[in-house]
């Protein structure tokens, strides 16, 4: 399987996640008998004190011990992998990044809170080649590539969400965000370019898009494909990682 995955965007996830787990408590799991039972606790030690504290995971502190603990192993395991794919690219050690001053240099129209309210799935148009992944129904087999290639990467994303723009209603395919930067972005695939009504219409949507400054290559990804001439992975795989170069390039 293709590893290949956008230098820059490697980099700021694995400092983002080497950050987190440096700056949140370490959690340890135990196993103690409470009453004759056989229970979990969680413990926590103050960074700063070295005061520790240890709480059952019935309680509501250790409830809340219970899921960062279980964020925490999560975190790793993804910057094991990340950790992984950058040594299997790159010869050079990753670099140390300053996150919070890429994120100030960043202008994105997609802010955390528009992305964390956009709904999925909003879309009225019927779905007529029904292609399901991960609990959602996509409308063709390249949009259901992308979304499994983005899961892949590491990339948070909404299928067809209601988007206005000045009034304007929208449902791009994809809208996709990077909150270790706060950049978000569009992907809209044109899949039927050989096709003259088709192709109208994505020139109006096209022109929609870049009249409301949208810029291509920055703000959103245009992807096509003809009846007789599927993309490849490779071919999306590429194009999403060329964005991401743009998006995330120091």
């Amino acid at each position: 399987m293709n590893t290949s995955i956008s230098k820059y965007f490697l980099a700021i996830k694995i400092n983002a996640f080497e950050q987190f787990l440096q700056t949140s408590p370490i959690v340890r799991i135990h196993h103690k008998h409470y009453h004759n039972e056989l229970c979990s606790a969680y413990s926590f030690t103050e960074r700063k004190t070295g005061q520790r504290h240890q709480y059952l995971s019935t309680s509501q502190k250790g409830r809340q011990l219970e899921l960062l603990y279980g964020h925490r192993e999560l975190i790793k395991s993804k910057l094991a992998h990340y950790r992984t794919l950058w040594n299997s690219n790159f010869v050079q050690p990753c670099p140390e990044l300053n996150l919070e001053k890429i994120k100030k240099s960043r202008f994105s129209f997609i802010a955390k809170e528009m992305f964390d309210n956009l709904i999925p799935n909003s879309n009225p148009r019927p779905i007529e080649r029904p292609n399901p992944y991960n609990g959602t129904i996509f409308r063709s087999k390249s949009e259901r590539e992308i979304a499994e290639l983005l899961d892949e990467i590491g990339i948070d994303y909404k299928y067809e969400p209601l988007m206005r723009f000045n009034d304007i209603d929208m449902y791009p395919d994809f809208v996709c965000y990077i909150p270790e930067i706060g950049v978000g972005f569009i992907i809209e695939h044109f899949g039927m370019i050989d096709n003259v009504n088709y192709i109208e219409t994505s020139i109006r949507k096209f022109r929609t898009y870049t009249s409301l400054g949208l810029i291509p290559g920055i703000d959103i990804l245009f992807t096509y494909e003809k009846n007789n001439a599927p993309p490849t992975a490779a071919y999306f795989r590429n194009s999403i990682n060329c964005i991401l170069d743009n998006i995330c390039a120091p």
